[in-house]
């Protein structure tokens, strides 16, 4: 009976550790949205963009008529948080005779510091070809600039130099400022919904071969994203008269303006 109980007694089995844990590995991030997706491939992006009326510091370039413009541009971190940039900007316009189309060529570098403090230092040629009214369109402006991101909104300011403006008008000066106060609404707060305001003022040299007197330009709106397009309503104005808008032209006037983009 004994031996009987040993023979079929269960042979002892060694113990086996358990199997280790495999190691913790990050999920793979979800894929992007269709409308997030970028077809160019970086470094390069291009751009399309609608305006209702496309203004420039305050004055219609279009007669109040709509604006359809493009770009293509190019930027590339060169070192921690400093980037160098170049691209060329299209649209249709429409105050000058012959004059059909503007081309902006561009480029410069821009960074951060802090985190906080963000600086551009931008170089910008804008050119009018096919002009054939025997005016000097085209000029250059060196515009240097710096931003302070407070968390609750962000402010920027800078200033646009040209040493000789359109039409032979001499020295220019821009002064600007723009600040952005993000909406803390927590439904609104994926399309990135903002209000905005912005001031300038432009001093010219030759007043009387630009058009104008020196004047003051402002402008209050709201911005949002939906589907990767951006979209702004704006209302602005100047403190140019009828009378002091290159000769009684009414492109200086109080405008409520709508401008939707789209970045590929």
């Amino acid at each position: 009976m004994g031996a009987a109980l040993v023979a079929f007694a269960p042979a002892a089995q060694a113990q086996t550790p358990p199997p280790a844990t495999p190691p913790a590995t990050t999920p793979p991030e979800p894929p992007k949205p269709w409308y997030e997706q970028k077809l160019i491939p970086d470094p390069f992006s291009a751009t399309i963009a609608f305006w209702s009326n496309y203004r420039f510091r305050g004055i219609s370039q279009t007669s109040n008529a709509p604006g359809y413009n493009g770009s293509f541009d190019f930027e590339m971190e060169v070192f921690k948080d400093i980037s160098v940039y170049a691209g060329v900007w299209a649209s249709n316009i429409n105050f000058i005779p012959g004059a059909n189309v503007e081309v902006d060529v561009y480029g410069g570098v821009k960074g951060k510091l802090f985190e906080k403090l963000s600086w551009n230092v931008q170089f910008i040629g804008y050119l009018y070809p096919g002009n054939t009214s025997g005016a000097s369109l085209n000029y250059f402006e060196v515009m240097p600039s710096v931003g302070w991101d407070f968390g609750f909104m962000e402010v920027t300011g800078g200033v646009a130099l040209s040493p000789q403006l359109a039409f032979h008008s001499g020295f220019g000066a821009w002064v600007f400022g723009d600040v952005t106060v993000p909406i803390p609404i927590e439904i609104l707060q994926p399309y990135k919904f903002a209000v905005f305001g912005h001031i300038g003022h432009q001093s010219i040299q030759r007043n009387v071969n630009f058009g104008t007197p020196d004047y003051l330009e402002w402008e209050i709106g709201v911005k949002w994203e939906l589907y990767g397009f951006k979209m702004s309503v704006k209302y602005g104005d100047t403190n140019l008269t009828r009378n002091d808008c290159f000769g009684g032209l009414n492109w200086c006037r109080a405008t409520a303006v709508f401008v939707v983009s789209k970045t590929f």
